[in-house]
């Protein structure tokens, strides 16, 4: 008769916990990954690896390289709004314009911050948006921590 040992049920749960992880995208609620059940020789790994997704969901995300210093205008903000409203519901767009240095001539880096309703619907528009061609631009989309977006920490 053939047994398994336990090594190989810990490397398929080990490769199940990555498969459901990679697997989760917005349809999952969080209630119900909450209820996912762990068991076999590597549940450490698989709650770490849980412990480590939960500190990345943030309903934000920041775009850069979307547009220059001399292309922000009054409609900027708007026609972000609208386009990631596509993705969910947008609660605020924050347009920030950052000095590379102290130096009157120094770059600036616009990056555009967009905050969602629910962490599932930043993450649907970070992958609709990022690689992106806007305006002769690559658009680089990622989260951002929203701890401190809500202090008003938008140096990151």
């Amino acid at each position: 008769s053939t047994q398994s040992t336990g090594d190989e049920d810990g490397l398929n749960a080990k490769e199940k916990a990555k498969k459901t992880i990679e697997g989760l995208k917005g349809d999952i609620s969080i209630s119900q990954e909450e209820e996912m059940s762990i068991t076999g020789s590597n549940a450490r790994f698989m709650i770490m690896q849980k412990l480590a997704m939960k500190d990345k969901e943030s309903t934000v995300m920041v775009l850069k390289n979307m547009v220059s210093f001399e292309d922000v205008d009054d409609e900027l903000e708007a026609e972000v709004k609208e386009e990631c409203g596509k993705h969910g519901k947008v609660k605020k767009v924050v347009v920030y314009q950052e000095a590379q240095s102290e130096a009157d001539d120094a770059e600036v880096i616009v990056k555009i911050f967009v905050q969602f309703e629910k962490a599932s619907e930043c993450e649907v528009a970070i992958n609709a948006l990022n690689g992106r061609w806007f305006g002769g631009k690559t658009i680089d989309a990622a989260q951002y921590e929203e701890q401190r977006f809500l202090r008003d920490d938008l140096s990151g």
